[in-house]
C-alpha cells in the first residue's frame, strides 16, 4: 500500500471596486492523504481511497469516520462540509467554532468502473457481483486499515448518491456491517421486494441512522423517499426534499445529511421539560448527555458556553426560577463562572423576580466594576422603565437616577433627561422635573437618548 499527499491550491483574488485597491493572492491549502491498494476483490486493479483529517487531529483523541463513495465527485465536497460543520477553532481567544457535529475523519472511496461496481439489482434483494466485491473491498480492506492507522471512535457512516445510494441502503439488509449511519441521496426505488423490506427495516427496532435526500426535479429518484417519509416516523430516520435535480442534489443536501448522522450531538430538545421537574439536577443531566454521546458516537464531549447560555434562556422563557438558580449555581461551582450583574438583572426581570432584579439594579449602581458602569449608562431607559412599569414606583425611579447621576457625572445630561421625563409623564416631583428639563435645554449636546424636539414635547405637557 502506497501513501502520498495530495494538495489542493485555492487562489482568492479580491475584486477592485473603486479608488486605489491593492490586489493580492491568498493561497489556502487542503492536505489529503492518498492511498493506493491492490485489492483481493478486484483482481489486477489498483484501488484508490483518500483521507481528510480534522483540524488539529490528535492520536490521543477519538474521531467518527464518514466514508463516501463516488470519491471523484463527492470526497472533497463531503470533506469540506465536515470540516466546517465540525470546526472547533479558537484563534487569539476568539471562538470561530461551529461545532455542529464532532470533528470527524472523511474517507473517499474511488471507483474504477462505477457502473459495474454499483449496479442495482432491480429483480430481487441479492447484490450483483460488482457491488458484492465493492462491499467486501470496503468492509474487509479499507475499514480495517482506517481502524488500525487512525484514532477512530467506532462510529462509522457511509454516503452514496444515485447508484451508490442504492448500494449504501442495501447494506442495511446485511447481518453485520461496520456502518451505523447511512446517507442516501437520489435513492432509486428497487423492485417491490426491496422497497417493502427497506420500509419494514426502518419501522422495526431500527438502531442505525438513516438520511434520504430527494430532489423535486429528480423525478426518477424521489418516489421511494416519499414512501419512506409517509410510512416511517422515527427520530433516527429523516427524509428531506430539495428544489434540486439529480446532479446538484449532493451540494444541496449534504450539510443536512451529515448533521443528521449526529442528530443527538448538542441536541438538548428535552431540556426545557426536564428542567421543570422537582428533582432536576444539572450535574446528572449533563452526565447522562455525555454518556449518550459516548455510547452513540464513541467520543468524549464537553458542554460549551453556548450550551449553558441556551439552558439559562430556556429556564427564563419558561418562568422556571428554580431551574435558573440551579444553573447559575452549577456555573459558579463547577465552571467557575459568574454571570455579570447586568445579565442577571435582565433574567430576573424576565422571570418576574422583581425583588432580586431590584437588588441587582442597586448592585450595578454601587459596583465599581467598569462593565457595570458602562451597562448602566448605556441602558438608562431600561432601568427607568423597570422602576416605573415593573415596580410601579416613579418616585424610586427618580431617586435611582439621582444617585446614578452623582455616581457617574459624565452622564449627567442623560440622567437629567430621564428624571425630567419621569417627573412630567408620571406627574411626580414636578419641581425637580422642571429643573432637570431646564438643565437639558441649557446643556444639550447630541446623544443616544433624546433630541431637542423631545425636550419640546416634554415642555408642552
Amino acid at each position: 500500500m502506497k501513501r502520498t499527499l495530495s494538495t489542493v491550491i485555492l487562489f482568492i483574488i479580491p475584486l477592485t471596486f473603486f479608488g486605489q485597491v491593492q490586489k493580492e493572492k491568498e493561497e489556502k491549502t487542503e492536505v489529503y492523504e492518498v492511498f493506493k491498494i491492490k485489492s483481493e476483490y478486484f483482481k489486477g486493479e489498483e484501488r484508490t481511497f483518500k483521507v481528510a483529517l480534522p483540524h488539529d487531529y490528535s492520536a490521543d483523541k477519538k474521531y467518527p469516520v464518514i466514508y463516501t463513495l463516488d470519491g471523484s465527485s463527492m470526497f472533497e465536497m463531503v470533506a469540506s462540509y465536515t470540516k466546517y460543520l465540525g470546526n472547533q477553532t479558537v484563534v487569539d481567544g476568539e471562538d470561530y467554532a461551529t461545532n455542529v457535529i464532532p470533528p470527524s475523519i472523511v474517507v473517499g472511496i474511488f471507483h474504477n468502473n462505477r457502473g459495474i461496481e454499483t449496479e442495482p439489482n432491480f429483480t430481487g434483494l441479492a447484490m450483483k457481483e460488482g457491488p458484492e466485491n465493492l462491499k467486501s473491498h470496503i468492509v474487509n480492506e479499507i475499514v480495517p486499515y482506517i481502524n488500525k492507522n487512525y484514532a477512530v471512535s467506532g462510529y462509522n457512516s457511509i454516503i452514496g448518491h444515485s447508484n451508490t445510494a442504492y448500494f449504501t441502503t442495501r447494506l442495511l439488509f446485511e447481518p453485520e456491517i461496520p456502518f451505523k449511519g447511512i446517507i442516501a441521496l437520489s435513492l432509486v426505488k428497487g423492485d417491490e421486494t426491496f422497497n417493502e423490506k427497506l420500509v419494514q427495516t426502518l419501522q422495526t427496532n431500527f438502531d442505525k441512522v438513516f438520511f434520504v435526500g430527494a430532489g423535486d426535479k429528480d423525478n426518477e429518484f424521489n418516489e421511494l423517499a416519499q414512501r419512506i417519509k409517509s410510512d416511517v416516523s422515527s427520530s433516527n430516520v429523516a427524509v428531506k426534499n430539495y428544489i434540486s435535480n439529480h446532479t446538484d442534489l449532493p451540494a444541496a443536501a449534504l450539510s443536512d445529511g451529515i448533521q443528521h448522522l449526529f442528530y443527538k450531538y448538542r441536541n438538548f430538545g428535552r431540556f426545557p421539560e426536564l428542567s421543570l421537574e422537582k428533582d432536576f439536577d444539572v450535574s446528572n443531566y449533563i452526565g447522562i448527555y455525555k454518556q449518550t454521546i459516548k455510547a452513540d458516537y464513541g467520543i468524549e464531549t464537553t458542554m460549551l458556553p453556548d450550551d449553558f447560555g441556551y439552558f439559562v434562556v430556556e429556564t427564563v422563557n419558561s418562568g422556571n426560577v428554580t431551574g435558573f438558580e440551579k444553573l447559575l449555581a452549577y456555573e459558579k461551582e463547577v465552571n467557575n463562572y459568574e454571570y455579570p450583574n447586568i445579565m442577571k438583572f435582565h433574567y430576573r426581570r424576565d422571570l418576574k423576580d422583581l425583588k432580586e432584579a431590584k437588588n441587582l439594579a442597586y448592585k450595578i449602581l454601587s459596583n465599581e466594576n467598569g462593565n457595570d458602569y458602562r451597562f448602566l449608562a448605556g441602558q438608562i431607559d431600561v432601568f427607568t422603565d423597570f422602576f416605573i412599569n415593573d415596580l410601579g414606583s416613579p418616585n424610586e425611579a427618580i431617586s435611582f437616577l439621582e444617585k446614578a447621576k452623582k455616581r457617574f457625572p459624565d452622564y449627567t445630561l442623560n440622567f437629567n433627561y430621564f428624571i425630567a421625563k419621569t417627573s412630567i409623564e408620571e406627574d411626580v416631583q414636578k419641581k425637580k422635573g422642571k429643573a432637570s428639563l431646564e438643565y437639558c435645554r441649557k446643556n444639550f449636546k447630541a446623544n443616544r437618548y433624546f433630541e431637542l424636539a423631545d425636550l419640546g414635547r416634554l415642555e408642552m405637557k
